[in-house]
């Protein structure tokens, strides 16, 4: 088994960990586990630059692999500068992404280029801490335990228990009661904050309206763990009137123009291909949701040409009405299929791949409550489509078939759903991205730890 820790303290750090896992696992190792990310402090010398204390997000994968420790070393290094860390550069200094390799097998290595197992492992409490936390498959288990469950021997041997004595228990108990980061999160899913710029949305109308607002919510989300902020002038709750093209721009281009370094991925959703096609040549935007779903084949091969992803949403009706839903005398996932099959190959002749686009099944516009969740159980079945998917459930009127709350205080159904739905979806839209980052930790590691 190879132990790897990854690490990140610039740009979009959550982005950054996920794609050296995505390409870790693709090139490097098989059999993988991964722990949970921790946020800690920088360790850096006193001399350090102020602009060098930026927290690091830290986790580790575990695998097996076919190569030997210099080649390994080489891809690591490879993934590095792959992801946009510069092959030469200060040490200490904030990264992208940084990659060490901390044991390989039973192997002790001391070369110029290569220590194994890492010398740091003893003075790093963190990485102590998620070695500890790191899920095992059934086949990896040695014959030592610690208190709690198994342990692979190499394990062990990283975390300094090499026997089963008391003092060396109440050793590891100590650390793993330690506090030694700040927040705690998963890879997968990823988040989508939501970020509404209206008046009169379902669940948060009015709440940030203003720019201010809007854009401190934004920092919040991101700092949560949001990987992507989908901003939205347009509200689409039922009866909502639909603003006009020039107030949708000025709305988005208020907000946008103030977060142009913020270190994740901006989508819009937008009414308006007017609007897109403005914004699109004035700000870095990463996603286009396009919520009514009637782009033309004009604007839709500017946003390919962007490099932009595109969502689209099925609906029946913008805003939504409640009489207007699918038949009741088929499955509502088969009718979605069909309707995203269209939609796909459309949107592939005007040049996007199918990496590039995103399936929103639209919960909760043009279906009945009991349509809601029937599509949020089969939602799996959406991965025919080829295209990933993503699910926008939070808070809303479906929830009232078996919840009397008001959509503002619908968080815990919601993330009982997400949960649900965790391992099934690539994207979660949600509002309240700090609970259930909360949750799916919490989840994470219970699970994790059943052998």
């Amino acid at each position: 088994m190879i132990y790897i820790s990854v690490g990140s303290n610039l740009g979009n750090r959550i982005d950054n960990l996920r794609l050296a896992v995505d390409l870790l696992t693709k090139r490097c190792l098989h059999k993988t586990r991964v722990s949970i990310v921790l946020e800690t402090e920088a360790i850096l010398p006193a001399t350090a630059p102020d602009s060098w204390n930026k927290p690091f997000l830290n986790m580790i994968i575990a695998g097996e692999t076919n190569l030997s420790p210099d080649e390994m070393l080489t891809s690591i290094k490879a993934i590095e500068h792959e992801i946009g860390r510069p092959q030469i550069y200060e040490r200490w200094a904030p990264r992208i992404i940084d990659l060490d390799i901390l044991s390989f097998d039973d192997l002790t290595i001391n070369t110029p280029n290569l220590v194994i197992p890492h010398p740091e492992i003893s003075n790093r409490q963190f990485l102590q801490h998620l070695l500890s936390l790191i899920p095992l498959a059934v086949g990896d288990l040695g014959s030592l335990t610690i208190g709690i469950r198994p342990r692979s021997r190499m394990k062990d041997t990283l975390l300094g228990l090499t026997t089963r004595s008391t003092a060396q228990i109440s050793n590891c108990e100590s650390y793993m009661n330690a506090v030694s980061f700040t927040k705690s999160f998963v890879l997968h899913p990823a988040l989508v904050g939501v970020v509404n710029v209206t008046t009169d949305s379902f669940s948060d109308g009015g709440q940030f309206n203003q720019a201010d607002k809007a854009i401190a919510q934004i920092y919040k989300l991101v700092g949560d763990g949001a990987s992507v902020i989908e901003i939205g002038a347009q509200s689409t709750r039922p009866g909502a009137v639909i603003q006009t093209p020039e107030h949708e721009y000025n709305k988005l281009k208020t907000v946008l123009d103030c977060v142009s370094d913020v270190a994740t991925v901006i989508s819009i959703d937008s009414f308006w291909p007017s609007v897109v096609r403005k914004l699109l040549q004035e700000h870095k935007i990463s996603w286009i949701n396009d919520v009514k779903g009637d782009f033309d084949d004009q604007t839709l091969e500017m946003i390919a040409e962007s490099g932009c992803k595109f969502c689209f949403m099925h609906s029946l009706s913008i805003p939504p009405h409640p009489d207007t839903i699918l038949p009741l005398d088929q499955r509502p996932i088969e009718l979605l299929k069909e309707w995203g099959e269209i939609r796909i190959e459309r949107l592939m002749k005007l040049g996007f791949a199918a990496e590039d686009i995103i399936f929103d099944p639209g919960i909760g516009f043009g279906k009945s409550p009991h349509q809601n969740m029937e599509i949020l159980r089969c939602t799996d079945e959406l991965k025919v489509l080829g295209v990933p998917i993503m699910i926008g459930h939070s808070r809303k009127s479906y929830i009232r078939s078996f919840s009397a709350e008001e959509a503002h205080n619908r968080d815990i159904e919601t993330i009982a759903i997400s949960l649900a739905l965790k391992d099934k979806v690539d994207f979660l839209r949600v509002h309240n991205v700090h609970d259930h980052m909360r949750s799916f930790v919490a989840h994470e590691i219970f699970y994790s730890g059943k052998s």
